[in-house]
């Protein structure tokens, strides 16, 4: 008890009581929000949602990755899966509640790791600002009321940046673990993070190189690599198994890239299961109706893989494999035909992926709004913290929105892809407004001694 206390005592000396109280009353508003969507989940859940839940009955009820029924579940990154799953065994059934009580759980988890990424950055107000917009972030409650991999992400991203951060201050090299295996996990959350985990294995190399000489630097960089793969290799050691050749974590890649290429839609993903839907079933359904969110997508892309696997004489080839080929004839083609035109929709691609977010609040034009004004406000905060010359606390939450933003921007760009990267840019965007804040406040208090001073 008394080290208990002892650790209480060091927490309020080092964060102060006020700020602690008004961290937990956040965190209690982050659980109950996200406890509603608990007990009063999405009504017309996304196509992902059902996979990921099939995903995790499976594996529960029949101890394989989708089951016979379930086609290109590879499709699908299985970190999720498996954790949902997880929580299946540990309460003796597959029911959706159970995953969606272990989203809330590591969303509240998320509102401390982003308050200490926020007060690292700027001090308590912005971490206290941070815990917040993640607690009432309308994303991030839609997403608890569905079974997706986001979820998860929110939580070991935001983790993993911060303890890269803390990491580079430590003298013992093995504190690189700790990154390494957060930078793993989200990585087999969202596939697309595995770049970003390459590229962090690559900074420590620099950090510590500098830092320390280069054969520390190889070092710290090693053991960060080391335990980035502990999580990913024995799926990786799977997928050979089961799927024949060597794919890391998923096969969705493919059809990301011919949805994002797909210039006649838009790169946009409801626009091209429309197109599909209309040019095999031959009927017209808006994209944004719920007749067309209740279509199954798979046998459309089905079709459109197949379609290219007969014209090639390659029927053995990979669906995924067959739709990123597909892709990459559509860049070809749309670039060549009209570069302006294909470049145009790649703006608007990004465009999308970060002025809106899931669910009907960010629809709207207020939520819209909001969502401009925050990521505005975090390029501010990367101004601040570069004025500052702070350049490792800029590089490291500026890693994952850049390399995340141009994945989206060569593939596919919803909304959807924006959510992860949320959680670096609210301590951004609260540096520039506390900021500012400081500056309106000490100018109030300098004009009137301005005023009453003597004329020289």
């Amino acid at each position: 008890m008394s080290a208990v206390a002892d650790r209480i005592r060091a927490l309020s000396q080092r964060h102060g009581r006020r700020v602690l109280i008004a961290l937990s009353l956040i965190a209690v508003l982050g659980l109950g929000l996200r406890a509603y969507a608990v007990v009063d989940p999405v009504a017309n859940p996304a196509d992902d949602s059902h996979a990921y839940y099939a995903l995790s009955k499976a594996l529960y009820e029949e101890g394989s990755y989708g089951g016979p029924t379930f086609h290109d579940s590879s499709d699908w990154s299985p970190g999720a899966p498996l954790l949902y799953a997880a929580g299946f065994y540990a309460t003796g059934g597959p029911r959706e509640g159970t995953a969606r009580i272990i989203e809330a759980l590591m969303g509240v988890a998320a509102i401390f790791v982003v308050f200490l990424l926020g007060e690292r950055l700027g001090g308590r107000w912005v971490g206290l600002f941070s815990a917040f917009a993640v607690a009432v972030y309308p994303p991030f409650i839609h997403s608890t009321g569905e079974l997706m991999s986001e979820p998860p992400a929110i939580l070991t991203l935001p983790a993993a940046v911060l303890a890269f951060l803390w990491a580079s201050e430590q003298e013992r090299l093995r504190a690189w673990l700790v990154p390494g295996l957060l930078f793993g996990l989200t990585a087999m959350f969202r596939p697309e993070y595995l770049l970003v985990a390459a590229a962090f294995v690559v900074l420590a190399a620099v950090r510590v190189g500098f830092a320390r000489g280069w054969k520390p630097g190889l070092a710290g960089a090693a053991l960060l690599l080391a335990a980035l793969l502990a999580p990913i290799v024995p799926w990786t050691i799977r997928n050979v198994d089961v799927l024949g050749r060597v794919v890391p974590i998923s096969t969705g890649s493919g059809k990301a890239l011919y949805v994002g290429t797909y210039l006649p839609a838009d790169g946009e993903y409801q626009r091209v299961k429309a197109l599909l839907y209309e040019r095999y079933e031959g009927k017209s359904l808006p994209p944004d109706s719920e007749a067309l969110n209740e279509v199954n997508p798979t046998p459309l892309f089905n079709r459109v893989a197949k379609e290219y696997k007969a014209e090639q004489g390659e029927p053995d080839l990979p669906r995924d494999s067959a739709l990123g080929r597909v892709g990459k004839q559509n860049f070809s083609k749309y670039f060549g035909e009209d570069p302006m035109g294909y470049l145009a929709m790649t703006v608007r691609k990004v465009g999308r992926m970060w002025s809106s977010g899931v669910g009907a609040a960010m629809s709207s034009t207020l939520g819209r709004g909001i969502q401009i004004l925050l990521v505005v406000l975090g390029l501010v905060g990367f101004v601040l913290l570069g004025l500052r010359r702070r350049w490792w606390e800029l590089i490291a939450p500026a890693t994952p929105i850049v390399l995340v933003t141009l994945v989206g921007a060569a593939s596919l760009a919803a909304p959807r892809r924006n959510e992860v990267l949320m959680t670096l840019v609210f301590p951004l965007a609260g540096l520039a407004l506390v900021s500012a804040a400081t500056a309106i406040s000490s100018g109030r208090e300098w004009s009137p001694r301005q005023a009453s001073s003597p004329p020289s």
